[in-house]
């Protein structure tokens, strides 16, 4: 699939476009700190093969590290829910694509009463991969914000869009909230298609491991030998947007029409 690198003239901004004739949509969640940025191409891409595409800003994400430490978990999850009813409202198939914090969120939606179709997960987060992540609780109240986590991505001249600081309030909420999630995976019953970065300098080994013991059923793992942590913009990207719209014109899911067919 040819993929477009080229942002939007507002990069952080959120990207959707229904398809009319389209049975199925995907809903794109990005990554803490991120933004629409990381999924933008992929969708733009998917929308082009007559694909119903949403790419949602999260809340406390695109503006300043500060906006994100005033919402939580509850916050991002809700916007993520909000998201996916109205999409189910109006295609019959809803495929779920994460990328880390997204891959969460995603798992989130799969656990809950009212799941999407599918699941496509790229470097989901369910650890925060730091020996301080004990001390969150207490820390949060006492530091802002720490380095930057985003930006992990090999090819040199594509760029996420993420804040230049990780607030700490913000990822305590995640940190907690993650917790909770790793003990809801049985409740996940769609299917989970999961790639994972042979390089990843965010999210860690255990993630895999707890997706692999704790998923009902196994999630079907693609590797991405070229690719770091922000694959969706790396040197497998294509390779992604690939598996995407195999998703979503699997089981006669989806009246995928010609490239260039947009509402």
């Amino acid at each position: 699939m040819e993929i477009d690198y080229s942002p939007q003239s507002v990069p952080t901004a959120p990207y959707r476009q229904i398809a009319p004739d389209s049975e199925s949509a995907v809903l794109f969640l990005h990554g803490i700190t991120g933004s629409p940025a990381a999924w933008f191409p992929i969708a733009r891409a998917l929308s082009d093969h007559g694909v119903s595409v949403s790419v949602p800003l999260l809340p406390g994400h695109g503006t300043r590290w500060q906006d994100l430490n005033a919402t939580k978990w509850s916050d991002w999850l809700d916007a993520a829910k909000a998201e996916l009813s109205a999409l189910s409202q109006t295609h019959s198939r809803v495929v779920v694509a994460g990328l880390s914090m997204g891959g969460a969120l995603a798992l989130a939606l799969g656990a809950d009463d009212s799941p999407p179709t599918e699941l496509v997960l790229i470097n989901p987060a369910l650890y925060i991969d730091s020996p301080l992540t004990p001390l969150l609780p207490v820390l949060k109240h006492f530091v802002a914000s720490v380095p930057a986590i985003g930006g992990d991505i090999a090819h040199p001249d594509r760029c996420e869009y993420a804040y230049d600081r990780t607030p700490v309030a913000a990822i305590a909420s995640f940190a907690s909230a993650q917790s909770k999630l790793r003990n809801d995976l049985w409740r996940v019953e769609c299917p989970v298609t999961l790639f994972i970065s042979g390089s990843d300098g965010v999210v860690g080994p255990r993630t895999l491991r707890t997706l692999r013991s704790r998923l009902p059923t196994a999630p079907a793992i693609r590797a991405l030998r070229r690719s770091r942590h922000v694959a969706t913009l790396d040197n497998d990207a294509d390779t992604i947007a690939e598996v995407i719209l195999e998703r979503v014109t699997s089981a006669g899911g989806a009246t995928a029409g010609t490239p260039g067919d947009r509402e």
